[in-house]
């Protein structure tokens, strides 16, 4: 009876200890609504008036980032990790979506010619563009990509749209590098294919070899010799 008793104590203070974090998470999830309710209750004229930046950092928000306003006037925020930006186009709302500087090469490393042409394959079949530009030293290649999409706010799931393109961009970071390790795995292959270079005559001599040693030998061997005579 008395461990019955314990455990239920047990359990409420447990409840007792989670109610702020669950009166929390409730909040949130009630202002969310709220806005989303907002959001539908307006009218076209209402929604019109919106811009499509403001549109996108409410969105930014409701996917669970933190957006803030560079120095260039974009939206900049991190998604997964990496970096992003967004500008956005108000009179005909169009963004651009840019992950910059996501991946790096040397401009002296072999493989670059081959991560131009690995990347131009990828840009063919993808939503998302890659470029790749030079920095102000150049000697290191940044790869940045992007894509362009409408957002308005008569459209549909804007929070599942833009989630998608941002996703999106990391599928085509997986198929460029996909693409460079499979070109490190053919080279590595090839190389170990390599058979070394044998002139089959020269074994024939081998017999008549004569050591090669360095002159320090030879003058070591020399003075010994003169001891002796001596």
């Amino acid at each position: 009876m008395n461990n019955i008793s314990d455990i239920t104590l047990l359990i409420a203070v447990i409840a007792l200890a989670m109610w702020p974090l669950v009166l929390f998470v409730l909040k949130i999830i009630s202002k969310r609504k709220k806005e989303r309710m907002h959001l539908d209750r307006m009218t076209r004229s209402e929604l019109d008036d919106v811009t499509t930046q403001e549109l996108v950092i409410r969105t930014l928000k409701e996917i669970g980032c933190q957006p803030e306003i560079n120095e260039e006037g974009h939206v900049s925020f991190k998604y997964q990790g990496d970096d992003f930006y967004i500008a956005a186009e108000e009179e005909n709302r169009f963004i651009m979506i840019w992950n910059p500087w996501w991946g790096s090469i040397s401009t002296d490393n072999e493989a670059l010619p081959f991560l131009k042409e690995i990347i131009n394959l990828a840009n063919v079949n993808s939503l998302v563009t890659t470029v790749f530009m030079a920095d102000d030293d150049e000697k290191t290649i940044g790869l940045h990509s992007h894509c362009h999409t409408y957002f308005s706010p008569n459209e549909g799931d804007l929070d599942g749209h833009l989630k998608m393109l941002l996703d999106y961009f990391f599928d085509t970071h997986n198929t460029i590098k996909d693409g460079m390790n499979e070109l490190g795995a053919a080279a590595i292959k090839e190389e170990q294919n390599k058979e070394r270079v044998r002139v089959k005559g020269f074994a024939a001599y081998k017999e008549n070899t004569v050591p090669i040693e360095t002159k320090k030998e030879k003058i070591s061997d020399e003075g010994d010799n003169q001891e002796r005579k001596e």
